[in-house]
């Protein structure tokens, strides 16, 4: 019986010692990095999650500038629950603008868990803008918009454009503001500039911790022409194949030297218009231009060659036939006349007239004309001489609907018959 005790008693001290043997054999952690978070120059906070799994866990974040670490948070208790829980640690004594490796590490009884490594990267220090003077955009004779790009560099920044006809500026553009960093566009509209007039430009940025000038840049306004007379055509009606002279005034702002073109239609004024000529206006706005060969009635007018655009009323010239006369042969009794007309007119009626001595022409004799190669026709007739000699001239009337206006030739003087 004492040794059945004994055995019981024995069982019992053994199976009392088994319980902390298995209490003893604990699980690892686990650990998470996260993002860090409250970043500046020199601090930031860095975290995770850390899971005790049951036991006793401690944790901390090693960090430093590569993959190495280097730097290590204090120990602290992640206590022995189960079940992620978040974690967090400021870190200061940082490098601005330095790229900076970090991760969680949980430590239990069973063992070491590491988090994966990430990064985060300080601040740089507020430096002054860095700005650029770009190009004027939307040019019109009295406004524009200038563009340039600003980097605010981290602090808050006010910008405007400086602007005016030299280099001394005088103008501003009302204050705009911008902050962060990083390049982005900025721009402004100007207005009640002058016309045809070269303006200097450029975008100038302040922060807490100073001043930034772009370069100078330049835009030239355009001219603002408001419009265009012709004045005069001379001559009118100009003789077949020869050139009319307009002349006339550009008026607005900044129409010294302007371009300018001749649009041109020719009868009958339902085909295309094209430009024959194209010249510039003189310094006071002034134009005088030749537009030729005429070869039948035309219509005209002149434009600017502008993005502004103006353009004056459109004016007809008439072309005159050419009206050719030369003798051909006759008597004492009779004289023979004849001639070529440009172009050829086929309906043309043909008139010879004789100077009275009060000055008048009169007729003296009609006919009709014949064709004749290379756009001409021709005619010949032969007259009645007068008792004493006079001066003839002959008279050509078209018939062609308007292209051609009648012509004279030359005066003639013809012998009398005494």
């Amino acid at each position: 019986m004492r040794r059945l005790f004994a055995l019981l008693a024995t069982l019992l001290v053994l199976a009392a010692g088994a319980s902390p043997a298995i209490a003893a054999n604990p699980v690892p952690p686990a650990a998470s990095t996260g993002a860090a978070s409250a970043i500046t120059q020199t601090a930031a906070t860095l975290g995770g999650t850390v899971d005790p799994k049951g036991s006793a866990t401690t944790w901390h974040v090693e960090y430093g500038t590569s993959d190495a670490y280097g730097l290590t948070t204090p120990e602290q208790p992640a206590g022995s629950g189960s079940g992620a829980a978040a974690v967090s640690v400021p870190v200061t004594g940082l490098t601005s603008a330095t790229t900076y490796h970090f991760r969680v590490v949980a430590t239990n009884a069973a063992g070491v868990a590491l988090g994966a490594d990430h990064t985060f990267t300080t601040t740089a220090p507020p430096r002054a803008p860095s700005v650029v003077t770009g190009n004027a955009r939307a040019t019109q004779a009295t406004s524009a918009t200038l563009t340039g790009s600003l980097d605010p560099r981290g602090a808050a920044t006010s910008f405007h454009f400086e602007y005016g006809t030299t280099t001394k500026y005088g103008s501003v553009t009302a204050d705009q503001t911008a902050d962060g960093s990083g390049s982005r566009s900025v721009s402004a509209p100007i207005t009640g500039l002058s016309a045809y007039t070269k303006y200097h430009f450029r975008l100038v940025a302040t922060n807490a911790t100073g001043t930034a000038r772009g370069a100078d840049r330049t835009l030239t306004t355009l001219r603002a022409p408001s419009a265009i007379t012709i004045d005069a055509a001379t001559p009118d009606p100009v003789i077949w194949s020869g050139s009319v002279t307009l002349t006339g005034r550009v008026s607005g702002a900044g129409v010294g030297g302007i371009g300018l073109a001749v649009e041109r239609q020719d009868f009958p004024f339902t085909g295309p218009v094209w430009v024959p000529r194209t010249f510039s206006a003189a310094a006071d706005g002034s134009y005088r231009v030749a537009v030729g060969p005429l070869w039948s009635a035309v219509r005209l007018r002149v434009v600017t060659r502008t993005t502004v655009k103006a353009a004056s009323p459109p004016v007809d010239v008439a072309s005159r036939v050419r009206v050719g006369v030369r003798r051909a042969g006759g008597t004492r009794a009779l004289a023979g006349l004849t001639g070529t007309i440009s172009p050829a007119v086929p309906q043309a009626a043909v008139s010879v007239q004789r100077l009275t001595p009060r000055g008048r022409w009169v007729v003296v004799q009609r006919t009709g004309v014949q064709p004749l190669g290379g756009n001409r026709s021709r005619y010949a007739l032969t007259i009645r001489r007068p008792r004493r000699g006079t001066l003839l001239r002959v008279v050509v009337v078209p018939n062609d609907g308007g292209a051609h206006v009648r012509g004279a030739s030359r005066e003639l003087r013809l012998r009398g018959r005494a």
